[in-house]
């Protein structure tokens, strides 16, 4: 196995324990909740796939994994109650939208012969990477790291369409990275439904 592709399975890694770290969290909770070694996790998944996709040359998914690493460093900081640090956020997310875009507008020689699969990739990146926007601006709203029903519906969408994009590159690490998703997003989704009916009640 080359370096490469353990750095990418280990981001598998990373991610699946961080998705299971908020599952079982959530569960002994009743609720959907956020905990901080789901961003931990996450920021370490982060950098290993930041150097798998981009010895890929998966650059739209290289790109979505820049921003979403400064989404995670914020996190971070509201998880420990540094609500004040939000001055910091937007000078994070500038740095790592410039770098998305960067990797994102350089030109493909293949572009025209992949276009529906490009698309496909592109709205999966877009939807899997914004969830972390929004998930960000409510949690900077409320000053603590939690994570709010849309997040869920966006996670389960932009999953559906990379999930589909992997299974096009024939990607063992790409495919196993996203095979789990949607159980626990819709767990998460059942779960957050459960308390808003105990709460209205």
């Amino acid at each position: 196995m080359s370096l490469l592709v353990a750095a990418g399975w280990c981001a598998n890694a990373c991610f699946t324990g961080r998705v299971l770290a908020q599952w079982v969290a959530s569960e002994c909770a009743g609720r959907s909740v956020s905990v901080p070694s789901f961003w931990w996790l996450s920021l370490a998944g982060a950098a290993l796939f930041a150097v798998y996709t981009a010895a890929r040359g998966e650059l739209v998914l290289l790109a979505g994994n820049l921003l979403n690493a400064a989404l995670y460093l914020r996190n971070i900081q509201l998880s420990r109650g540094s609500r004040s640090a939000g001055g910091n956020a937007p000078r994070w997310l500038l740095l790592a939208v410039v770098a998305a875009l960067f990797f994102t507008v350089r030109p493909r020689a293949d572009l025209h012969e992949k276009a529906v699969w490009f698309a496909v990739s592109v709205i999966g990146q877009g939807l899997w990477s914004s969830r972390f926007v929004v998930q960000w601006w409510l949690s900077e709203k409320r000053g603590v790291s939690h994570m709010p029903p849309a997040y869920w519906w966006m996670s389960l969408a932009g999953n559906t369409a990379l999930f589909a994009y992997a299974l096009h590159l024939l990607d063992p690490v790409l495919i196993a990275g996203l095979a789990l998703g949607p159980i626990v997003q819709i767990r998460n989704l059942v779960l957050h439904a459960r308390a808003t009916r105990v709460v209205a009640t």
